[in-house]
């Protein structure tokens, strides 16, 4: 993950980074190109997520980064995450060019995105250019009690886009501005949760029969996956110790949700200590309710980080929407009961 600033041209109610508005930190160009030449040294193939802040802050940072791996030939894949404020036409062909997945961050419709990230209007705008230019993105959506309940009426505003692909749902990190007190910026309770996540499934069953691709709920598929294998894979690449965000300043931190945070620090690039990483567990921490659980020993999990941050509620919350996805699809036949 290059993290390739952290300033920011919004300034989300909860963000975890602590709301930085347009104040940061640019990555320049011989830290990318420090960090891209560790990661490919170790001559397998990889991932790379260009983020921030606002990684479209640093434009031409990203299409250098881009053009670099494609002319080496490494044996890569390429992500970008965004608010969209700052995608135009250009830009989302360069992306599709260099065939960069694209994820924009979405909390639901155009009021609540305003209430809650603002730019509601640039980043509405940005789907619909990226669905105009046949550019397929995915949207992240972090989980609030105010968007909980509307996640089946955002899903029917992202039916409208072809290129519409999958939606993945976060739930809020207690750190930065989420724990600060600001007022309303604190999780779903688990009975709004299962509420949202049931509705949402509804809908999004109802959609997809009419729609090809599907939009996809990411959840559901780390689940059924992990039914499938019949134990669950690591979340994500920090719970194996084999990721790294870089900030841009050089410094090492297992995922962006503990850049910042010393006591997850793994050193620098001209003096990395990867080994050193804690964030190897991404298992719920089991309670009594646990031992009667059918998803025992298959549960996805969650971000270690999150886990870290957000402590047993939030164990309790993940738990929570996946026993409604799991009940959902038990309930639909497509899971064996």
């Amino acid at each position: 993950m290059l993290v390739l600033t952290t300033a920011c041209n919004l300034d989300c109610a909860y963000c975890y980074e602590g709301g930085t508005g347009r104040r940061g930190v640019a990555m320049d160009v011989a830290t990318a190109m420090k960090a891209l030449e560790m990661v490919a040294s170790g001559n397998r193939p990889f991932h790379v997520q260009l983020t921030g802040g606002e990684p479209l802050l640093e434009a031409e940072l990203v299409l250098t980064i881009l053009d670099r791996i494609r002319r080496e030939g490494w044996s890569a894949t390429t992500a970008l995450q965004t608010n969209g404020l700052l995608l135009n036409r250009d830009c989302a062909r360069r992306l599709k060019s260099f065939g960069t997945a694209v994820g924009v961050s979405v909390d639901g419709l155009p009021g609540m995105q305003e209430r809650l990230r603002g730019g509601s209007t640039e980043t509405y705008r940005a789907m619909r250019v990226l669905d105009s230019e046949q550019v397929p993105f995915s949207v992240t959506t972090v989980l609030t009690s105010l968007n909980t309940a509307e996640l089946s009426g955002f899903a029917m505003a992202l039916n409208s886009w072809p290129m519409a692909s999958a939606i993945g749902l976060d739930l809020l990190v207690r750190k930065g501005s989420a724990v600060s007190g600001v007022t309303g910026m604190v999780p779903p309770d688990a009975v709004m949760l299962r509420q949202g996540i049931t509705t949402l499934l509804e809908v999004l069953d109802f959609l997809n029969r009419h729609r090809r691709p599907p939009i996809v709920l990411r959840e559901k598929q780390l689940l059924l996956g992990s039914l499938k294998r019949g134990v669950a894979a690591p979340y994500c690449q920090a719970c194996t110790g084999s990721s790294i965000a870089v900030t841009p300043g050089g410094e090492l931190f297992p995922c962006t949700q503990t850049m910042g945070d010393r006591n997850f620090l793994l050193g620098t690039l001209d003096n990395p200590h990867l080994s050193d990483t804690v964030l190897l567990d991404r298992c719920l921490p089991e309670c009594e309710a646990c031992l009667e659980c059918d998803l025992r020993g298959r549960c996805p999990g969650d971000c270690p980080s999150r886990l870290h941050y957000n402590g047993k509620e939030g164990g309790d919350l993940v738990c929570a929407m996946y026993r409604a996805i799991y009940d959902y699809c038990i309930n639909k036949g497509e899971i064996p009961s």
